[in-house]
């Protein structure tokens, strides 16, 4: 496994943060433009992304019913990380009023926008795929039950509220890859096209949001370090225990567990924005969180070849 391989990746990443940072400080990005890209990006972009990922994975030469308790899986594996996060919200470390953010951004890691980029660096365009099961039930939970909370509990367990854009693509995508039916190739094409912006236009809306609070103050809030030590450290070590006492295979647990280490998803800032939650918190603690990631992922793939 080449180190230098995912720290490029990430630096990619922090660079592209550090541009949507500079164009707010030049005007080009401001607060309104943040909530209409926010909005693209959780209703276009990131469905068309999870379309276009399925009609590329070459399921057709896959057993496609195995994939099913890979599926039950991360279901279990998302519910887990639900009560834990409900559980570490409640420390004494973060205020009440905080509560529901941090619930959801110790759900929610980046194992879409960072995570595809460094599993395919270790494990090649396979895990692509695979990762993309795990993310069924990611936007599953990220637009029911993380909507749920972020909105203060205003959003209602309904029908209307769970058919989101995220999650009528997921089931899309599980219907495409279980049937094997083939879209025409202009539309994924398009679908690619267009979900393509979502990784490097999510990272510069998260800079351009960091770059409306005091640099100072996120990087001095000591609050992000404590949550980061859970979110990245508690959390992947916890993946990693349990993928081992169970005895799984080492490709899967390798995939589950870089995806558990991976920093606070940026959807979270995208979904708190367009519920009009006080995003300072977790634009601060997202930040902190990717930053540190660069060291301790890095950390986990020296675990997992051990």
């Amino acid at each position: 496994m080449d180190m230098m391989v995912i720290i490029e990746t990430m630096v990619k990443l922090l660079l592209l943060m550090a541009l949507g940072f500079f164009l707010n400080k030049l005007g080009i990005f401001s607060r309104e433009s943040n909530r209409m890209l926010s909005d693209l990006i959780v209703k276009v972009t990131t469905p068309l992304l999870i379309i276009s990922s399925v009609c590329e994975t070459g399921g057709e030469e896959l057993n496609r019913l195995s994939i099913l308790p890979v599926l039950g899986g991360a279901f279990i594996l998302y519910l887990a990380l639900i009560a834990a996060g409900e559980l570490i919200a409640r420390l004494p470390f973060f205020p009440k009023t905080e509560r529901d953010a941090t619930a959801c951004m110790l759900v929610f890691s980046n194992n879409s926008f960072m995570g595809i980029p460094v599993l395919e660096s270790l494990y090649g365009s396979s895990s692509i795929f695979y990762n993309s099961i795990i993310n069924f039930p990611f936007f599953i939970f990220l637009f029911t039950y993380g909507v749920f909370r972020l909105s203060g509990g205003k959003q209602k367990f309904n029908l209307k509220s769970i058919l989101t854009p995220g999650v009528i693509s997921a089931l899309v995508a599980l219907v495409i890859f279980l049937t094997g039916v083939q879209l025409p190739e202009i539309i994924v094409d398009t679908c690619d096209m267009v979900g393509g912006v979502t990784s490097p236009l999510s990272m510069m809306v998260l800079g351009s949001t960091v770059a409306m609070y005091p640099l100072g103050k996120t990087l001095a809030d000591w609050r992000s370090y404590i949550f980061s030590a859970f979110r990245l450290l508690a959390l992947p070590a916890l993946a990693l225990l349990a993928c081992r006492l169970l005895q799984i295979d080492s490709y899967y647990t390798g995939i589950v567990t870089i995806s558990c280490a991976m920093p606070v998803a940026s959807m979270v800032l995208m979904v708190a924005e367009q519920n009009g939650l006080d995003t300072s918190q977790v634009s601060r603690t997202t930040l902190v969180s990717t930053l540190l990631s660069v060291v301790t992922i890095p950390l986990f793939v020296a675990l997992l070849s051990v």
